[in-house]
């Protein structure tokens, strides 16, 4: 039987990036390496995947901020309260489901609760519209999805899926 131990919160870099950023301010990546002790390029990927994803902004000269409504929280850490246990083989014979994905994404954005409410009512209307998407995270989902969260999910969903969407046409930063 295997021991329960309690073992360190493990942050993941692009929690470190929002953690920095939220908690010091704007700054640029090349002063990111030595505080956060990773190399240029693995920051760098970072920040382009939370660039990508609606959470940083960067202006002309290159100085790295949150976008206006993003919580920081919804990128904390993961405690790992037992044992590690490897990670089981993906099924092949099985690939996640159109809706399965969608409430995946909630979960990794940090929808703790209500993310299967939310996805039946996403796949109850017309999900290739982006005004739908937009209405069912801001109206039933209100309560459960923070703004930030909205602006992520909407970034990825639509970009992952081709739905026509402008952020400008939701969002007032």
């Amino acid at each position: 039987m295997a021991s329960k131990k309690k073992r360190k919160k493990q942050p993941t870099l692009c929690s470190l990036i929002v953690t920095l950023i939220a908690e010091e301010g704007p700054r640029k990546l090349s002063g990111m390496t030595r505080i956060l002790g990773s190399s240029y390029q693995s920051l760098n990927s970072e920040v382009l995947k939370l660039r990508r994803f609606g959470v940083l902004e960067k202006d002309a000269d290159g100085v790295l901020s949150l976008v206006p409504g993003i919580d920081p929280a919804a990128f904390g850490i993961e405690v790992i309260t037992s044992d590690p246990v490897p990670p089981t083989p993906p099924e092949t014979d099985r690939e996640l489901s159109f809706q399965d994905k969608f409430e995946d994404l909630l979960r990794r954005v940090g929808v703790k609760k209500g993310a299967k409410a939310i996805t039946d009512i996403y796949f109850s209307g017309d999900i290739w519209n982006a005004r739908w998407l937009y209405h069912v995270l801001s109206v039933p989902a209100e309560g459960f999805v923070t703004e930030g969260q909205c602006k992520l999910i909407m970034g990825s969903w639509t970009r992952t899926n081709g739905i026509p969407y402008e952020h400008e046409d939701f969002f007032d930063d």
